[in-house]
């Protein structure tokens, strides 16, 4: 689920990199000159959240971002040491990082800082943590910027503004910024995905323009990257289950039934956590047995497809019910 939101915060971070640029450092005294490309070649590629060329007032540097939904399972400062030392090497040039923390509860025991020497030996990291739920967000909605207006249910309110008309300020503040009514639109549901990690989702539609959610690119563009990853991640959960299924019932015949079956409680899991991303999570939960039920993996990677492009839970009940996900577009209606 983390990798939802992260999808998404790169969604606008990227198409607004000068600003996050300037909120990142702190001042407006940094260029943006070039988008780097974000796949680091290592036995485990990693896609880097942000990595920009900047011009400084004294110097070319690369600026390099990482977000974090809640708490990273390795050490942030063992995984930015190595996008560190692998984009200086990359560039040769100064590399200053970041890690950007969207969750309240994140990052709380970050200090932003590694080092250890002996032996005549020294090393020190430093690099910047911002959480969001530190930032004053009445500073962000006086600035109209565009592209940090999503993420302001996520900071700080002002004293005596309780959260439910701080979420309404936050919305007013995006229907009231000078843009067009695309960028308008994408800023509506950006704010819908990032407020979900604090508000309950039905209490953000009521405050969204009607449709915002489901009508979306940018909607669309986050929940397939979320499909795409989903299906990964419920392969190689086959692939472990497989294993060890293996070890206990014989090789050949554990892993191909310890592969099935972890591919489809992962599948199973991922199309759940897609559904309920957009509608009500009580109505997708009666959906869960029906699903247990399909034992083709083939349907169940169809229908997870279809979870992250179907305009209404109806739409895909009625599609569950038919068995016939390849004809979505034949009547029913999907996003295309």
């Amino acid at each position: 689920m983390a990798q939802y939101y992260d999808n998404a915060i790169k969604y606008v971070m990227l198409g607004y990199s000068q600003e996050f640029a300037e909120f990142m450092v702190g001042h407006s005294n940094i260029k943006v000159l070039e988008k780097l490309e974000t796949e680091q070649p290592t036995l485990k590629t990693h896609q880097n959240d942000s990595t920009l060329k900047v011009q400084l007032p004294n110097e070319t540097a690369i600026f390099h971002t990482e977000v974090q939904t809640d708490d990273s399972r390795k050490p942030m400062w063992s995984r930015l040491a190595g996008y560190n030392g692998f984009l200086i090497q990359q560039h040769e040039m100064p590399v200053y990082c970041n890690v950007l923390y969207l969750h309240p509860n994140a990052g709380k025991n970050d200090k932003g800082y590694y080092a250890y020497k002996g032996m005549g030996y020294e090393y020190t990291l430093r690099y910047k943590v911002i959480r969001l739920s530190q930032i004053e967000g009445e500073a962000i909605l006086e600035k109209q910027v565009p592209g940090l207006l999503p993420l302001t249910p996520l900071m700080k309110p002002p004293e005596r503004t309780d959260s439910i008309r701080w979420l309404e300020r936050c919305v007013d503040a995006i229907a009231s910024v000078s843009t067009d009514q695309n960028t308008r639109e994408i800023l509506f549901a950006a704010l819908g995905v990032f407020g979900g990690l604090v508000y309950a989702p039905q209490l953000i539609l009521q405050r969204l323009p009607e449709g915002i959610m489901q009508e979306s690119p940018f909607i669309q563009y986050c929940l397939e990257e979320f499909s795409a990853e989903a299906k990964q991640k419920a392969y190689k959960e086959g692939m472990e289950q497989g294993m060890e299924q293996g070890m206990e019932q014989g090789m050949e015949q554990g892993m191909e039934q310890g592969m099935e079956q972890g591919e489809k409680k992962g599948t199973i899991q991922n199309i759940m956590a897609l559904l309920e991303m957009q509608f009500q999570p009580d109505a997708v939960q009666v959906l869960k047995p029906t699903l247990e039920n399909i034992n083709d993996l083939q349907r169940l990677g169809e229908l997870l497809l279809t979870a992250s492009r179907v305009d209404s839970l109806e739409t895909f009940m009625q599609i569950l019910a038919n068995g016939n996900a390849p004809e979505l577009e034949n009547g029913l209606k999907i996003r295309s």
